[in-house]
């Protein structure tokens, strides 16, 4: 089965836990958020200065994909049928938006690298983020019913972990983290996407599943998960 990923590193690790041929990416769009895909903020353009200002950033993944960002490619690859699954999450929506010569980007972390400043900043938390974020979402369906169908999407319903493996890295996480803020904000996503998908489209797993690892190869964050989270995740995606 071929998946094409959109989404964080979350749903990406996934398939590293898989040894057979059962699953296979075809293809990864990572840090650009659904919010910036509205019909009139996809019709506007970066310059070349900006793009040039990429150079800064070291890792090709990382800069390509900020490109993808700047030019919402995910449109693009979503309409190409090549992939039987496309496994989405959310977590890219924990970044504030940027204005760009007029046009919204994803302030991610791979962004802030190109040392390019923004004329201004729409806050991850707020009713503005939430209002381009819908939008982004019914142009993002769209594109997909025009294309390969709705029904290809899996939704990838993952939640911050309050809690790691140990009491220190858990007092950590609550102290750096606002996990149940960024919680509370999923579940407002949640509950418009899923109005808007096949029952069938939503893969959700117990929460006793996100638990932080510290030892994760990216690193301590509440969407780090321990293996169990992904070896179960492998399974559902190869019964599915």
């Amino acid at each position: 089965m071929k998946f094409r990923v959109y989404g964080g590193c979350v749903s990406r690790d996934i398939f590293n836990f898989n040894d057979s041929d059962d699953l296979k990416v075809v293809g990864y769009n990572a840090r650009s958020s659904l919010a910036t895909l509205s019909p009139d903020n996809v019709a506007k353009k970066i310059s070349d200065k900006n793009y040039e200002a990429l150079s800064f950033i070291e890792s090709d993944f990382q800069r390509r994909m900020v490109e993808s960002d700047f030019n919402n490619s995910i449109l693009e690859s979503i309409s190409n049928n090549n992939y039987d699954i496309l496994l989405i999450d959310l977590m890219v929506d924990r970044f504030n938006l940027g204005v760009l010569e007029d046009k919204l980007i994803t302030v991610s972390t791979s962004f802030a690298l190109s040392k390019i400043k923004p004329e201004s900043f729409i806050k991850t938390h707020s009713e503005q983020f939430l209002s381009e974020w819908y939008k982004g979402v019914e142009n993002f369906l769209s594109v997909i019913d025009k294309t390969v169908g709705r029904e290809k999407i899996k939704l990838n319903k993952i939640y911050w972990a309050d809690r790691a493996t140990d009491e220190k890295h858990t007092v950590e996480i609550n102290k750096r983290w606002d996990v149940a803020k960024n919680n509370n904000k999923l579940n407002v996503l949640y509950s418009f996407l899923e109005k808007r998908l096949p029952a069938t489209s939503i893969i959700e797993v117990s929460k006793e599943l996100f638990i932080a690892n510290p030892n994760h190869q990216w690193g301590l964050a509440p969407f780090h998960y321990t293996d169990d989270y992904y070896t179960t995740m492998v399974e559902i995606l190869k019964n599915d």
